[in-house]
């Protein structure tokens, strides 16, 4: 049996048929991380009832799945918490009598599927009950969107490619990438062999990463078919460049750097009130403040630009600014940070020659900690 590779913030949907006819279905989903397990405990049990004799039910559980998403991001790519596996039985019941069940397994991604990309529909039978899944599943190897990568000068890269799984002794999996080959030139200077037999979701996707000085294209071969990306190299001598990592349209971490300009600035929220600062011998001070404030916080702002880049980089700002999650690089550390571009003009060659696009992020904390 195949493990199904899901976007869980894309509608989800389960049909559940049988042809000997039926009056309602149960639906068990095991919602968990880390090692798959053979017989995992019970998360969700559902139970639908069919309706005007069409002798199908359907079944919406992406919404129900992505509860379970916990992010996890300090500076390392891998283990992040951001894939789940899902296991489902569905059960169809005539009155008491239940009928043949049908179990899956899924391997779910932070992702989402966009409207013109169509779904994904894949149907598994068991005696008289057919199962069909509706979803939309996105690369199922190669996990970022953009075919050009701006990379500071010997900076590490983390190209995100889908691992190869296998659980219950092997007889389900779901095929990745085979190798990921870092090239200057013609010449592959880093091979990284992508894993195989993971049984662990927290391994799903693996960062294949390159320290070689001087990179110009990535391929990411799978079986026969090969992936390029190719590699432009920048060096700002005079800004200091700020990358953002963000879970990209395919629910990987991706790391975007912006080379030129960046600029911060800080809102300060506060209250101010009139004390009475006078005495009980009915005089006052006047080094005694009779205005003053209270609950004051602030947040920070910081406004980047990106350096010039290809027409490749529209999928990516895209993505960023619909992203639930981004980090930005600053201080030796690396800090949450909320998009606050609601728009954006995307920005072509023909057009505009050169495409340097301007992104403003609000740090995701009160710059005084409130935290108790």
């Amino acid at each position: 049996m195949a493990i199904e590779k899901i976007n869980i913030n894309s509608p989800v949907y389960l049909k559940v048929a049988n042809s000997s006819g039926f009056t309602s279905c149960n639906l068990t989903l095991s919602i968990y991380t880390g090692a798959f397990q053979s017989s995992p405990s019970t998360t969700y049990e559902l139970i639908k009832n069919e309706v005007a004799n069409n002798n199908y039910v359907i079944f919406e559980i992406g919404e129900l799945i992505k509860d379970y998403i916990a992010y996890s991001f300090s500076g390392t790519f891998g283990s992040n918490g951001i894939n789940l596996w899902v296991q489902t039985t569905a059960t169809p019941k005539d009155g008491d009598t239940s009928k043949p069940a049908i179990s899956s397994i899924f391997l779910a991604f932070d992702g989402v599927g966009y409207f013109e990309e169509g779904f994904d529909i894949t149907s598994t039978s068991n005696s008289t009950t057919t199962q069909t899944l509706t979803r939309h599943k996105g690369s199922v190897t190669k996990l970022i969107s953009n075919d050009t990568i701006f990379r500071e000068k010997q900076e590490i890269l983390y190209i995100p490619v889908l691992a190869n799984l296998s659980v219950n002794s092997g007889s389900d999996t779901l095929t990745g990438a085979t190798t990921v080959n870092f090239k200057n030139g013609s010449s592959t200077v880093t091979s990284v062999t992508v894993s195989t037999g993971v049984s662990n979701s927290e391994n799903a996707i693996q960062y294949a990463t390159s320290t070689t000085a001087t990179l110009t294209s990535v391929d990411i071969v799978t079986g026969g078919s090969t992936e390029t990306i190719t590699i432009k190299e920048q060096l700002s001598e005079k800004f200091t460049n700020m990358p953002i990592v963000f879970i990209n349209k395919s629910g990987a971490l991706q790391k975007v750097n912006f080379f030129l300009k960046s600029t911060e600035r800080v809102n300060v929220q506060k209250e101010e009130f009139k004390a009475n600062t006078l005495t009980t011998g009915a005089t006052y001070s006047i080094n005694n403040h009779q205005y003053r404030n209270r609950n004051i916080n602030s947040r920070e702002t910081i406004i980047l630009n990106s350096g010039y880049v290809n027409d490749s980089y529209n999928q990516v700002i895209e993505q960023i600014i619909t992203s639930k999650r981004c980090w930005i690089f600053k201080d030796n550390q690396y800090l949450p940070v909320v998009p606050e571009d609601k728009s954006v003009t995307f920005q072509t060659s023909i057009n505009d020659r050169l495409a340097n696009y301007t992104m403003t992020f609000k740090f995701a904390f009160d710059k005084i900690n409130t935290i108790r």
